[in-house]
């Protein structure tokens, strides 16, 4: 008799199952991943530019697109807001905060630090909200 039998069809479909449910998180967690890279880039771009207005005015404020002397690409600004498709950056005085959009909400918060921000036991750059997906990030 040629052919697999139904209880060999079963056994296949169990394991390509089993092997999906644990490959399909690693996936969701590594293309989030590659989506915060978009915020790395954009929020160390304006923690950067944000500490050069500092050093020429240290005493100006740095939360307004004004004091900016870069140009960010593909996002639109609302007030002291910049957004993307994936992220909203807030000026902040101490730095920038990029939340990720997702589903009407913020799921997480990364935290860029600038001069005024940063003291020697601080991070530049923090991430709060998902755990799961702050657990993951290592490049800090």
């Amino acid at each position: 008799m040629k052919g697999f039998t139904l209880l060999e069809l079963l056994v296949t479909v169990l394991i390509v199952g089993i092997l999906a449910s644990i490959a399909v998180p690693q996936y969701q967690r590594a293309v989030e991943r590659s989506r915060a890279s978009e915020a790395m880039t954009i929020g160390k771009a304006i923690v950067e530019a944000q500490n050069r207005s500092l050093d020429a005015y240290p005493n100006a404020p740095v939360n307004t697109r004004e004091a900016l002397d870069i140009a960010l690409p593909g996002g639109t600004w609302n007030g002291n807001v910049y957004s993307t498709a994936l992220f909203n950056y807030t000026l902040m005085n101490d730095g920038v905060a990029a939340c990720r959009i997702q589903n009407s909400g913020c799921n997480y918060t990364l935290i860029f630090l600038n001069h005024n921000g940063v003291t020697a036991s601080d991070r530049p750059i923090t991430c709060e909200g998902n755990e799961s997906f702050c657990a993951g990030i290592q490049t800090f």
